[in-house]
């Protein structure tokens, strides 16, 4: 059973509320679901939201909606940990890995399945009267993301914390942001939290694993350079910009 600690405070939870607060992402009686792929960033999410519903805003619900692609992932370690903690569990069965690997037989997979997979999250939270979808993306995501815009595009950007989807009628919000990768892992794994393999044919031969490479020898060189680059996402200099 999730219960607060203290320790918690220091260790990550004032830097997620902070997020939470300053991207304005969720306020009482929202609705929040919470895409679960089975991964450690998306389990920690809910963990982490479940303790803001328990010490901060608690008036708002959480919902974990899991997309299965027909991987042939088992995903009964999930819903047990979501069924101790008293959190709906939705798993949404769909051909996604058919449609992308079969169908398609797309150059790049991961672009397609990504979209497919938001979609169908989007539509189980619509449809079942969601407002708000949390999706688990840490800092090493943000820079990754980034680093591809401008390496593989040619585009200064990178995803934001809260946006609003006018067409669907609902919020994107990643309140993990400024939270790193190595992190999570170690507290996921401290902690026991259930961790799906990922049966995906493409995991780790992405262009994604490419920059998080590049992101550790940067760090190597900078040892401060996640949290400058994190930063001057925040402090732009537009006299200065083509």
């Amino acid at each position: 059973m999730i219960t607060f600690e203290r320790k918690y405070n220091r260790m990550f939870l004032r830097d997620v509320r902070d997020t939470i607060e300053t991207y304005k992402m969720i306020k009482s009686e929202d609705r929040v679901a919470v895409g679960l792929s089975g991964g450690k960033d998306s389990v920690f999410l809910l963990f982490v939201l479940k303790l803001i519903q328990l010490t901060a805003i608690k008036d708002f619900t959480i919902t974990g909606i899991t997309i299965d692609m027909d991987l042939g992932m088992d995903f009964s370690p999930l819903k047990n940990f979501c069924d101790e903690n008293e959190i709906p569990l939705i798993i949404e069965k769909t051909n996604i890995a058919h449609v992308v690997f079969n169908e398609r037989k797309e150059k790049n997979p991961c672009s397609l399945c990504s979209k497919l997979r938001k979609g169908a999250l989007i539509r189980v939270a619509k449809a079942n009267d969601l407002n708000k979808l949390a999706l688990g993306h840490n800092s090493d995501d943000v820079i990754e993301t980034l680093f591809m815009n401008v390496l593989k595009v040619g585009k200064l950007g990178t995803f934001h914390p809260n946006i609003y989807y006018r067409d669907k009628d609902i919020n994107i919000i990643r309140p993990l942001v400024k939270i790193r990768e190595d992190f999570i892992q170690k507290f996921v794994q401290d902690n026991n939290f259930p961790i799906i393999k990922n049966l995906c044919p493409e995991d780790k031969k992405t262009t994604r694993e490419e920059m998080k490479n590049l992101l550790i020898k940067l760090e190597k060189l900078y040892p401060d350079a996640q949290k400058k680059i994190l930063t001057s996402l925040t402090n732009v200099d537009l006299k200065n910009m083509w």
